[in-house]
C-alpha cells in the first residue's frame, strides 16, 4: 500500500508548484490509475477501499485540469476516471458491503467530487432499491 500512498501523494501534489504542465498532471494520473490497479490485486481489505477513495478524490481534482486543457490534452479524463471508479466498485463487492454502506461511501464521494468523477448507475448492481436514495448534488 505504500506506492499507492506515494501514488496518491505525488498525484495531490501535481499543481501545486508555480511551475507545472498539463503533462505533469497526466503522468501524475497515470501512475495513480496504475498503482491503484496493481493494489487491487491484492486481497480486499477496508484499508484498501479507503485509500482507494482518497485517490478519488485526489484525481477529481486534477481532472479539473484535464477537462480545462481539453485542447492540448492527450488523456481524456476517463481513461484514469473508469479504472479508479472500477476499483472502487470491485473492492465494495469483494468486501461484501451492504447497500447502506456503499451509498453512504458514495454519497461522501459525490459530495466531495466536484467534476462529477461517480457515476451512480455505475453501482445498481451492488445498491439495488438503495440506488434511488442517492443523487448527484449541484456544483455551481
Amino acid at each position: 500500500m505504500h506506492d499507492a500512498r506515494a501514488a496518491i501523494r505525488d498525484a495531490s501534489n501535481a499543481t501545486t508548484g508555480s511551475r507545472w504542465q498539463i503533462s505533469d498532471v497526466e503522468a501524475a494520473a497515470h501512475q495513480l490509475a496504475a498503482e491503484i490497479e496493481i493494489l487491487c490485486a491484492r486481497p480486499a481489505t477496508t484499508a484498501m477501499l479507503d485509500l482507494v477513495e482518497e485517490a478519488i478524490l485526489v484525481w477529481d481534482d486534477l481532472s479539473g485540469h484535464l477537462r480545462d486543457a481539453y485542447h492540448i490534452t492527450r488523456t481524456e479524463p476517463e481513461e484514469i476516471t473508469e479504472p479508479l471508479v472500477d476499483a472502487h466498485h470491485d473492492l465494495c463487492e469483494r468486501l461484501d458491503l451492504d447497500a447502506e454502506e456503499i451509498g453512504h461511501r458514495l454519497t461522501r464521494l459525490i459530495e466531495l467530487c466536484h467534476h462529477d468523477t461517480i457515476d451512480i448507475d455505475t453501482y445498481t448492481d451492488l445498491l439495488g432499491e438503495h440506488a434511488r436514495t442517492i443523487t448527484n448534488p449541484s456544483h455551481w
